[in-house]
């Protein structure tokens, strides 16, 4: 029995030596791998490092070259004398040219107006729209009139509509040159309605009105 014993821990022991073997190898092979890579690096940067003062060196052997050739090119001008000459009648003959001044597109002060009284409508709502095509042209104004998805863009359109028509009525003014100058929102009658609440008592409901004013100008 125990020769058997000792039999067993001896293997154990070889066991245990060559696992431990094996680890020494692998760490001495990651270690040799690590070394490798630190020195392909290395490579790779002082490599990286001389292209770049290469390139940095050929940079300024170009302006130094550049900067040779507007010396000579200037130095050349100035020694032949037909240049200046060829400079001067230039400048002669734009002096001599008339230069017309390009005048600004006028902007007429007529303005034709247009009003829509009691809407019945909250002013809020109905601001959000002017404010969004105040400065249009008119058509630009009813094109985006026609896709905004608001319900006061229906009111609205009519009364760009009808600003419209007063300035090719009233002034002969062209539409396809019309924009909105001015518009704004004034706030109306507050009209109160009753409401019947619960436990037998009575509320107020109140519906807002307001007044749209549109001006539109010929450019």
């Amino acid at each position: 029995g125990g020769a058997l014993k000792d039999e067993e821990r001896e293997r154990e022991r070889e066991i245990r030596d060559k696992r431990e073997r094996e680890k020494r190898e692998r760490g001495a092979m990651n270690y040799h791998k690590m070394g490798t890579t630190v020195a392909r690096r290395a490579k790779s940067s002082a490599a990286a490092r001389v292209g770049v003062r290469a390139q940095a060196r050929t940079g300024l052997n170009a302006t130094s070259q550049r900067q040779t050739l507007g010396v000579n090119q200037n130095q050349n001008l100035v020694q032949n004398p037909m240049t200046k000459r060829s400079t001067n009648f230039a400048l002669e003959a734009a002096a001599s040219d008339v230069v017309e001044a390009v005048e600004a597109p006028e902007v007429s002060d007529r303005e034709a107006v247009a009003y829509l009284r009691n809407l019945r409508g909250s002013p809020n709502k109905v601001r959000r729209v002017l404010d969004a095509i105040r400065g249009m042209s008119y058509e630009d104004a009813l094109m985006a009139l026609e896709f905004m998805p608001y319900r006061a863009c229906d009111d609205i359109l009519k009364v760009l509509y009808s600003a419209a028509a007063n300035a090719k009525h009233n002034y002969g003014m062209n539409k396809s040159k019309l924009y909105i100058s001015r518009c704004w929102c004034d706030e109306g009658k507050m009209i109160k309605r009753p409401v019947a609440r619960a436990r037998g008592r009575s509320d107020v409901r109140k519906k807002p009105g307001c007044h749209i004013t549109m001006f539109v100008k010929e450019k």
